[in-house]
């Protein structure tokens, strides 16, 4: 019989014992190094969470408020240092926000008007502290948020207005042959009627809109009730200050603008009530981002070629298309990515369409097709600021003249904006139809950058609105 020999076995065991527990220590050493690993890494990703949010409270307390505090005007042209500060948890000091600025963002320089952008880049880094894995030391994290924020303007608007009632109260509704492509916003009531469209955002600063026989209205977007209201100012402040003014001698003369696409602008004067007469004095060269002002009334048509806005202290009046060269001569449409000429019309009184046989008078749409007998084509954005965008003669019972029954003038081919203090109408009831059919289609270069000198959108306090266009992170160091 073979004898065993537990010594060896007894050794044998002992020393399996001996790497067994050693094994056990060794993992029970990982494990607890793994622990602590993820340990710090949880704290380290919570502080970079803290940073962040600690950032976008410096892009907000500073950056964002001092865009909101500052009339257009007052806005930087470079950087601007904004202040650090703490962020609080009741008493306890979370982080603290730093390097906060505000960027004008500058184009590209090529040339290209619409880089030319009110845009700002916001600024700010975010840093907190937490233990370190080894000594326990206070360990910096940091992390910067950024925003590009956008000054908003009238232009930024397909259709905006302050009062949507007559002088009288009468309510001008949207009804079904209206169908708005851009943002719609008004300070009053909107009154809907039957079945309008709005493929746009559409916001209201009252509680409800006004209904008469509602049926199928198209949102595209859930309405906007309670919106804060926007400032209508009675003069045009910054294209007053940057454009070339002509006066109007005391009120004796109307001032007659003929934009001529390559060939220029001619501005002719003649006395008010006389036959119009082309009694040129000036001659401008296609415009690169002017402006021109006229101190009393004004008469606008043509063609342009270029970049311009032009103002009016008195009433505006379209006696004739006004567009674009290369836009399309039957409704003013055009492809807005090779679109670089720009215009914008501001009265601070009306913006009246002529009645004249061009544009329709005694019942021109009856004539079909030609346009030259009836209907109007705007390429602009509209801006009346002492009352409304509308037209002339519209055969109320009060009126001298009276046109024939009906009295239907074709349609408004709008490609553009309109923005009115008060609602104005462009078609009646009066004899069996009396004005213009809509067709409104929004130019959405507007939306990046409005026409030249262009009024600024403002609350109460005139300070600039703004609109979000990007928030994020920028890479971090650590």
């Amino acid at each position: 019989m073979k004898r065993i020999d537990a010594s060896r076995d007894d050794g044998n065991i002992l020393i399996m014992s001996v790497v067994i527990v050693a094994l056990l220590v060794a993992t029970g050493l990982g494990y607890m190094k793994w622990a602590s690993d993820e340990r710090w890494d949880s704290e380290y990703e919570r502080a970079t969470i803290q940073a962040y949010f600690v950032a976008q409270t410096g892009l907000m307390e500073r950056g964002l408020v001092f865009l909101r505090t500052r009339e257009p005007s007052d806005l930087p042209q470079g950087t601007v240092i904004l202040s650090p500060g703490p962020v609080m948890n009741g008493r306890e000091v979370v982080g603290t926000h730093f390097n906060n600025n505000v960027q004008k963002v500058v184009g590209g320089g090529d040339g290209n008007v619409f880089q030319r952008t009110d845009d700002y880049d916001v600024f700010s880094t975010g840093r907190v502290f937490f233990r370190g894995q080894k000594s326990r030391e206070l360990v910096p994290v940091e992390r910067t948020a950024t925003m590009r924020a956008r000054l908003r303007s009238f232009a930024n608007y397909m259709y905006l207005t302050d009062i949507e009632t007559t002088q009288y109260g009468e309510i001008i509704w949207f009804w079904t042959p209206d169908t708005l492509w851009g943002r719609t916003h008004s300070n009053d009531y909107i009154g809907l009627k039957y079945s309008p469209t709005f493929y746009g955002p559409i916001s209201t600063c009252k509680r409800e809109f006004r209904y008469l026989s509602p049926q199928n209205i198209y949102f595209a977007y859930p309405p906007v009730f309670n919106a804060p209201p926007v400032h209508f100012p009675t003069t045009a402040k910054t294209l007053r200050a940057s454009a070339q003014h002509f006066s109007n001698n005391n009120g004796r003369l109307m001032t007659w603008i003929r934009m001529r696409g390559a060939a220029g602008i001619d501005i002719f004067q003649y006395s008010i009530g006389s036959t119009p007469a082309e009694s040129l004095v000036a001659h401008i060269n296609p415009p690169s981002w002017a402006g021109i002002f006229v101190d009393g009334q004004v008469e606008v048509e043509g063609i342009l070629a270029g970049q311009l806005t032009i103002g009016s202290a008195e009433n505006m009046w379209l006696v004739n298309n006004v567009q674009y060269l290369g836009s399309n001569a039957m409704t003013g449409h055009f492809a807005e990515a090779n679109m670089t000429h720009i215009l914008g019309l501001v009265s601070e009184k009306n913006i009246i369409i002529k009645d004249n046989f061009v544009n329709g008078k005694e019942n021109g749409a009856a004539a079909g097709a030609d346009q030259n007998r009836q209907s109007i084509v705007i390429n602009a954005g509209l801006v009346a600021l002492g009352e409304s965008f509308t037209f002339q003669h519209q055969n109320d019972d009060w009126e001298a003249y009276q046109g024939p029954t009906p009295d239907e003038r074709g349609y408004i081919w709008l490609k553009g904006a309109v923005t009115q203090q008060r609602r104005g109408y462009v078609h009646r009831s009066n004899h069996v139809g009396t004005g213009y059919g809509k067709s409104y289609h929004y130019d959405f270069r507007f939306d990046r950058r409005p026409p030249p000198f262009y009024l600024e959108a403002l609350d109460e306090n005139g300070h600039g609105l703004f609109d979000i266009i990007s928030w994020g992170e920028q890479r971090p160091h650590n």
